[in-house]
């Protein structure tokens, strides 16, 4: 990815507008900060691709909609009278993170995004909304439910890499409403999850595909290796990175007695599992030309993410410790 000055600018705008947000002490602040991050963002997702410009506007609209609900919800909470404007804040905040059953929007617009922009609207982009709802009272539990069916069934059906992930985010997301009202728990996943997607842009970037099918044709098998390790730390493998996260998850349902919501997220990412291993079943169970002698002639990038995915889970475990 080539980076310039213009880009560095509205990347640090950016990340300025998403720190104004979660630090703010007023509604008023909150909206400029959202509304800063949203328009720094925006040059950022213009590429070659044809449909950009096509992403790009679903997005601002989408984005512009959700801020004049968060505004209209802040301007009725001031009204002295009883209003119920939560639902609405709820609605608008629920928007900007595209959960279930406002979802569609994240699947349009990330087709005509980088991979690296992309990554950055599925985890970057949410910290703000999520800290802004982690404020309030309302229960989510139908939201977590639904964001968590949709996102593990409709991406069993998909071919295109990009659309897998973003139906991998809107999944993960469910994770994060469920544990929403421990910050230190829904950041911690967010940020695995984070450099979970960075170890997926780095394999998808050298192996040069966009459909899962294209997957047969690319002949490195350290790197299909590499794909394999992470997609199965994504789907929450032990011992793997992924797995840790989860389980803290789990942890803290059964702390607060949610054994429904616990049957329900294993069914569920069982799912997801199947629709990551797909991803490898087309590269790793087919013949391959390259002798199978050569995986153990791991370049750097291989061992080093491999390792990675294999040694944080002490670490996750140690702050399990200091968490309880």
């Amino acid at each position: 990815m080539k980076m310039n000055s213009s880009k560095m600018l509205f990347y640090i705008t950016m990340s300025m507008g998403i720190l104004m947000t979660i630090s703010s002490n007023n509604w008023i602040m909150v909206w400029c900060g959202l509304e800063m991050s949203l328009i720094s963002f925006i040059p950022l997702m213009i590429n070659k691709l044809l449909i950009s410009s096509e992403s790009t506007m679903k997005y601002f609209i989408v984005q512009s909609i959700s801020s004049s609900m968060l505004m209209l919800s802040m301007l009725i909470m001031i009204m002295k009278g009883d209003y119920n404007y939560d639902y609405m804040l709820t609605t608008s905040l629920l928007v900007k993170m595209g959960v279930a059953p406002f979802h569609n929007w994240v699947l349009t617009v990330i087709e005509g995004l980088d991979l690296f922009v992309m990554i950055i609207l599925l985890t970057m982009n949410k910290v703000a909304p999520i800290t802004l709802l982690s404020y309030l009272m309302k229960s989510t539990m139908i939201i977590i439910f639904m964001t968590m069916l949709i996102g593990a069934m409709l991406g069993l059906n998909q071919n295109s890499i990009k659309k897998l992930i973003g139906y991998s985010s809107i999944f993960n997301m469910g994770m994060i409403l469920s544990v929403i009202k421990l910050n230190f728990m829904w950041m911690l996943y967010i940020a695995v999850y984070s450099i979970l997607l960075l170890m997926l842009f780095v394999i998808i970037k050298t192996m040069k595909v966009n459909f899962v099918n294209q997957m047969v044709f690319s002949e490195m098998l350290s790197n299909k290796m590499l794909l394999w390790i992470t997609m199965l730390s994504m789907g929450g493998v032990p011992p793997l990175m992924g797995f840790s996260i989860k389980y803290l998850v789990m942890l803290y349902m059964i702390k607060m007695k949610f054994f429904t919501m616990i049957i329900f997220m294993v069914m569920v990412s069982l799912m997801t599992m199947f629709f990551y291993l797909r991803m490898m079943f087309m590269s790793i169970m087919n013949n391959s030309m390259m002798s199978k002698i050569k995986l153990f002639n791991l370049n750097e990038l291989s061992t080093g993410l491999m390792m990675i995915n294999l040694m944080s889970m002490p670490v996750m475990l140690m702050v399990k410790t200091y968490m309880v």
